[in-house]
């Protein structure tokens, strides 16, 4: 008896095997486990391990870690770049992002503000540190997962200074309550 899976240079002993352990198996529900769509739940993280997802624990939701690893092809494509950094925000639902780069070399001409993030001279020791300014209220823990994200994503060469979301505040409507769950705007 001919096995297709046998190949060409296959000894007797090989298809006397082939032929008495005839294994009837059903692979059917194996044929969408590769798929972020159609994985079953269970093995959702065997998937994001496999494509190589960061910090496929910090989404909330199924959805946010299926969106995590059918982008995460799109995301290593683009890691180190600005795209990738926003994108990883998006998908976990944290909203828009700016990115503010390089801390020194601005002119006291009163086109930017003296604050804690630009630095005023010359020196060029800061080009590398950046900050994210985030358009949505995030809580701690939210803050942290979003800085292992942003350690795995950006680029080994930059270093994050803040993740400020002082454009959100977190103002007196009952929302967020002072119990150390949300910051008053910089993490």
């Amino acid at each position: 008896m001919s096995h297709p899976l046998l190949p060409p240079n296959a000894t007797a002993l090989d298809s006397a095997l082939a032929t008495a352990t005839t294994i009837d198996l059903d692979t059917t529900g194996l044929r969408g486990i590769g798929a972020a769509t159609t994985c079953p739940a269970p093995a959702l993280p065997w998937l994001a391990w496999e494509r190589s997802v960061e910090n496929f624990d910090a989404a909330a939701t199924e959805d946010k870690q299926r969106a995590l690893i059918r982008a995460s092809v799109n995301v290593h494509q683009h890691k180190g770049t600005v795209a990738a950094v926003r994108e990883v925000f998006r998908l976990l639902g944290l909203g828009e992002v700016t990115l503010e780069m390089g801390r020194s070399g601005f002119k006291r001409d009163g086109t930017r503000r003296r604050a804690d993030f630009y630095k005023r001279g010359t020196r060029s020791d800061n080009w590398a540190e950046y900050r994210v300014i985030c358009y949505s209220l995030l809580t701690v823990q939210q803050a942290t997962i979003a800085r292992q994200l942003l350690a795995d994503i950006a680029p080994a060469r930059c270093h994050l200074h803040s993740i400020d979301f002082s454009q959100a505040a977190l103002v007196r409507n009952g929302y967020g309550k002072r119990a150390g769950t949300f910051t008053r705007g910089k993490n």
